[in-house]
């Protein structure tokens, strides 16, 4: 018989599931859809000439500017100690990264939502609605990226990451699954939680027309994500290890 607090947790372990499918699909399709040549003709070094335009970009650039950093504010306060400290005094611990997960999906959904495009011109503008093949380069690049950022959640322990394997080892009378880690897998967790910094920059920054709002946005995750994944030389030590072992039980194998 469950307890209310593992219904609880399960629910919420079930919306942060949706969640973050549901807010990570709506951010590729926002950072992959090309974009069409309906911006103003004006070149940026004569943006600070128009006096109505700029404070046009100026206003889009800092509504955006809340957005980001209450997503960024988001990302990095939840994850303090104290906030734990507050669930655990709660009782839900075990939906930490449910919640977590579920506040992290509601922040990217409302910067989406209410993203203003700048309207002066971009950096760059490819032309991808008359050649199927540049259209395609775009989208494969996108694909790959994501593919790759998918596949690192796997490895990463994706039931773990989106909060349904915590409830399940509890209701199994298991101890939490970060337990059955080793001590390094576990400092590594602590400096880098999200797959493929590589990944993640290819989908900010390859796209087809790059506007000021864009650059803003590319220009500040990747910032956050470089500064916030503080790896070090034990964790490339200890990947390393990890993929020699695997080569040698693979080797096994084909034997």
């Amino acid at each position: 018989m469950l307890s209310f607090r593992q219904i609880l947790c399960f629910v919420l372990s079930l919306l942060s599931f949706i969640s973050v499918f549901y807010s990570v699909g709506k951010l590729g399709v926002f950072l992959a859809t090309p974009v069409t040549r309906n911006f103003k003709d004006v070149l940026l070094q004569n943006l600070l000439d128009d006096r109505s335009l700029q404070k046009a970009t100026l206003f889009s650039l800092m509504f955006n500017s809340i957005w980001i950093v209450l997503f960024v504010l988001q990302h990095s306060a939840m994850k303090a100690q104290v906030i734990k400290k507050i669930w655990q005094k709660l009782g839900l611990e075990l939906a930490e990264r449910s919640i977590y997960n579920i506040a992290s999906s509601y922040c990217l959904l409302i910067l989406l939502k209410n993203w203003k495009t700048t309207q002066s011109y971009p950096l760059w503008h490819v032309d991808v609605q008359h050649s199927a093949t540049l259209w395609w380069t775009f989208a494969s690049a996108h694909i790959l990226a994501w593919t790759i950022i998918y596949g690192g959640s796997l490895l990463m322990d994706l039931p773990e990451l989106v909060g349904l394997k915590q409830i399940y080892y509890d209701i199994n009378d298991l101890a939490p699954p970060m337990s059955y880690k080793s001590s390094e897998l576990r400092h590594f967790y602590e400096r880098l939680r999200h797959p493929s910094f590589v990944g993640l920059s290819v989908v900010l920054w390859i796209t087809n027309s790059m506007s000021l709002d864009r650059l803003l946005l590319a220009i500040v995750w990747t910032a956050y994500m470089y500064l916030s994944w503080n790896t070090n030389k034990a964790d490339l030590d200890y990947q390393k290890y990890q993929l020699t072992r695997k080569k040698v039980e693979l080797a096994g194998v084909d034997k």
